[in-house]
């Protein structure tokens, strides 16, 4: 992996992804949902022209650095860089389940890329998690919570008896979430688009509320390297989903 700063196993995982996909550097990308801006970072780092999106910007001082163009905005509203020129490549990093309506959504990135442009989206697929895998994460969370790996959860959550009626508590969201199978159908209609991809995804949440500390770190390594196994075992659900689509040209 290039970049002359370490990153959280996370954003490996997620540039691994975009590397991949993405049309060579120097293209210009929009990162929607650009968080603490790592990924923006890392990517203008390998020689993309990045512009950074996020409805409230909290980029970290290191990310800042970077030559990004950070824009807060509601991507909703957001109507493309000051010089006019379309985008080669639009990222949703996590946020396209989130952006309501989705169908507004990729609308506007339609409108933002050129033609034969490229919508790459790293998503989170809650619909997909079925009880064995719900029970299997509960069951890893609760014995790293025993061993100080992991801070608890909401107590009122965590006596929940049913893991699937646990998981569907967690991720009731007002507006609520878009399914992995909603995203998919609503890219379809408006992109060319591959076979998606299945990933794994609950080491994220392993690795958002460990306690900072060199055997949290390979513990988190451990459970994507066991998560990963899993799913391609077919032993539990991937709850991680990556799309690549082209916008006819």
């Amino acid at each position: 992996m290039s970049g002359s700063f370490s990153l959280p196993l996370p954003a490996e995982e997620t540039l691994r992804f975009l590397e991949r996909a993405l049309p060579p550097a120097p293209a210009l990308l929009l990162e929607v949902g650009c968080g603490d801006g790592t990924i923006a970072a890392a990517l203008a780092e390998r020689g993309y022209a990045v512009t950074a999106l996020d409805e409230s910007l909290a980029v970290t001082v290191s990310s800042a650095a970077a030559p990004v163009t950070w824009v807060e905005s509601n991507f909703l509203f957001y109507d493309g860089a000051a010089d006019g020129k379309p985008f080669d490549a639009v990222l949703f990093t996590r946020s396209l389940h989130h952006v309501a309506p989705l169908d507004r959504a990729l609308d506007r990135a339609a409108a933002l890329l050129r033609p034969g442009g490229r919508l790459l989206a790293e998503e989170f697929a809650f619909d997909r998690v079925t009880l064995p895998t719900a029970r299997w994460w509960y069951d890893l969370e609760s014995i790293l919570v025993a061993a100080g790996i992991l801070t608890p959860p909401d107590p009122a959550l965590a006596a929940v008896r049913n893991p699937l009626g646990r998981w569907r508590q967690e991720h009731a969201h007002d507006p609520p979430l878009a399914s992995g199978h909603d995203m998919l159908a609503a890219v379809r209609e408006r992109f060319e688009t591959g076979p998606a991809q299945e990933a794994p995804y609950l080491y994220r949440y392993a690795h958002e509320r460990a306690v900072r500390g060199e055997a949290a770190e390979r513990a988190v390594r451990q459970i994507f390297e066991v998560e990963s196994r899993l799913v391609r075992e077919r032993d539990i659900a991937a709850a991680g989903l990556r799309i690549v689509a082209t916008l006819a040209g």
